[in-house]
């Protein structure tokens, strides 16, 4: 009796615990995965499924194959597209992208890339996805690839997420700005209203950790008092 109380107690805990949902995604062959949700996805090369939670993803992947062009076959490296979409319901999604065999294969996903892929759930429903494609070209690795993706996600595209951004730091001809997607209102000002020095001084600044912070305002303070006196 004692025994079964216990059983029973362990049965209505864990019936009262939410289960975690965790969604498979299968990755077209020949995929490889560059940035996964604004980090880069180096580690995760090679691999076909991915464990993605409920909710908003993006990915950036190319393709590359061997192809037939006339009597002889070449390596194509297809340019770098972003896809992004919601996943729900603990299940299985695969995106499906086209069989690329001979040169009129790929002129036509380079013509329109977005129809030659599509992402369903394991009941053959289609899932709605963004699309677009970064204009680079050539085979790329992620870790080089997180800053340009970083600076897409805070435009007005479609496909971009703005919550992926993180910190972006930009150089431009008169210094370096950052801009800092989940606090637009605190933005800095631009970069052409700041000298160049200070720009860098804002970027290595936000660059250190908070021990090093620490010494260089300690070293500005004793310098401006030194000044005075």
């Amino acid at each position: 009796m004692f025994i079964r109380r216990i059983l029973g107690a362990l049965l209505v805990s864990s019936l009262a615990i939410p289960a975690i949902a965790d969604n498979t995604l299968i990755l077209p062959e020949k995929t490889k995965l560059l940035v996964l949700d604004g980090k880069d996805a180096d580690k995760l090369d090679g691999k076909r499924d991915l464990s993605l939670s409920n909710g908003r993803h993006q990915l950036v992947f190319q393709l590359k194959t061997l192809v037939r062009e006339g009597g002889d076959t070449k390596m194509f490296t297809s340019s770098p597209y972003i896809m992004t979409f919601n996943l729900s319901g603990d299940q299985t999604y695969t995106i499906k992208a086209p069989k690329l065999k001979t040169a009129r294969d790929t002129d036509r996903l380079s013509k329109s890339p977005k129809s030659q892929f599509s992402l369903s759930n394991e009941k053959g429903q289609v899932t709605p996805f963004e699309f677009s494609v970064l204009n680079k070209s050539g085979l790329l690795i992620g870790v080089d690839t997180v800053e340009d993706i970083q600076k897409f996600n805070l435009s007005d595209n479609p496909a971009a997420v703005r919550e992926m951004a993180g910190t972006v730091y930009i150089a431009t001809p008169q210094g370096v700005s950052y801009q800092v997607a989940q606090q637009p209102s605190v933005m800095p000002a631009p970069a052409t209203a700041q000298p160049m020095s200070e720009s860098m001084l804002q970027y290595w600044y936000n660059q250190a950790d908070e021990t090093t912070r620490e010494r260089f305002l300690k070293w500005i303070a004793d310098n401006k008092a030194a000044t005075k006196q």
